[in-house]
C-alpha cells in the first residue's frame, strides 16, 4: 500500500505550526546568544577598566611630586590614549624594540617665569615583560653613550629606586640629558628629558648649575615618589 508523501515543503497546517514554534525557537536561541555575548563584552570592558585603574593606582605616586630641587613645579599633565598601542618603540642606529606600556602619563616641569626645564614619562610596563623592557632601555642608552663622545653615562641607587643618566658635557642641543628610574617593584618606568632653553628662559647659566639643579631633581622626585607610595592610596594627592 502506497502511503502518502511527507509534507517536507512546510505547506500543511501542522508544519506550519512546527516552523512558528521553530522560529520561536530560534529566537529564543538567538537572543540567549546574544545575552551571552553581551555579558561576556561587559566582563571583558570591567576586567580591562579594573586593569587600567590597578595601572593608574601605580602611577599614581609617579606624577603627583612638584615642589622639590629649587621650587619646580609640574605644569601639565597628560594621560596616555587607552586607545594607543600597548607598546612604544625604542630605535637607535639600525635597531628598532617594542618595550611594553599599559598605562602611562607625561608630566612637563617648569620654575617660575621659565620654559621646560623638564618632560617627564611614567610608564607601567606589563609585569610580565618589564625585565624585557628594563634590558632594552637600558642597554639603548648605554648604545648611545658610546656613539657619542660628548656624553657621560651614570648609574645610580636610591631608596628603592635605580636609574640612568646620559648627561652632555656642555650646554648644547636641545636635550641636555635623559634620566631613566627604575621601580623594580611596581613595574614602572620613568624616563625624564631635561631640556635646553634660551639663556633668559632657563633656571641655569653654566653647565656646572645645570648638573647641580639636575641631580637635585632626580633626588628630589625620588624622594617624593617614595614618600607618596609609603602613603594609603585615598590619601594620596
Amino acid at each position: 500500500m502506497e502511503g502518502k508523501p511527507l509534507n517536507v515543503g512546510g505547506t500543511g497546517r501542522a508544519n506550519r505550526r512546527v516552523l512558528r514554534v521553530a522560529l520561536a525557537a530560534g529566537g529564543a536561541a538567538s537572543i540567549l546568544l546574544s545575552a551571552v555575548i553581551a555579558h561576556g563584552t561587559a566582563c571583558a570592558e570591567e576586567h580591562a577598566d579594573e586593569g587600567q585603574a590597578e595601572h593608574a593606582l601605580k602611577l599614581r605616586p609617579y606624577i603627583h611630586c612638584d615642589g622639590f630641587a629649587g621650587g619646580v613645579r609640574g605644569v601639565a599633565l597628560d594621560h596616555r590614549p587607552q586607545t594607543a598601542e600597548p607598546w612604544r618603540e625604542v630605535s637607535f642606529g639600525n635597531r628598532s624594540e617594542r618595550v611594553s606600556v599599559v598605562a602611562g602619563y607625561r608630566v612637563a616641569y617648569s620654575y617660575p617665569r621659565t620654559l621646560h626645564f623638564a618632560n617627564l614619562k611614567a610608564e607601567r610596563s606589563d609585569p610580565s615583560r618589564y625585565a624585557e623592557d628594563k634590558q632594552i632601555v637600558t642597554r639603548n642608552l648605554a648604545d648611545m653613550a658610546k656613539a657619542d663622545g660628548n656624553t657621560a653615562l651614570t648609574e645610580f641607587s636610591h631608596r628603592d629606586f635605580s636609574g640612568q643618566t646620559l648627561g652632555k658635557k656642555d650646554l648644547s642641543g636641545t636635550t641636555l640629558a635623559i634620566t631613566q628610574i627604575f621601580s623594580d617593584e611596581d613595574s614602572v618606568i620613568v624616563t625624564i628629558y631635561f631640556m635646553n632653553q634660551v639663556p633668559e628662559m632657563r633656571r641655569f647659566q653654566t653647565h656646572e648649575e645645570f648638573i647641580v639643579l639636575r641631580d637635585s631633581f632626580i633626588r628630589g622626585y625620588v624622594e617624593c615618589v617614595a614618600r607618596k607610595k609609603s602613603i594609603p592610596p585615598r590619601q594620596q594627592h
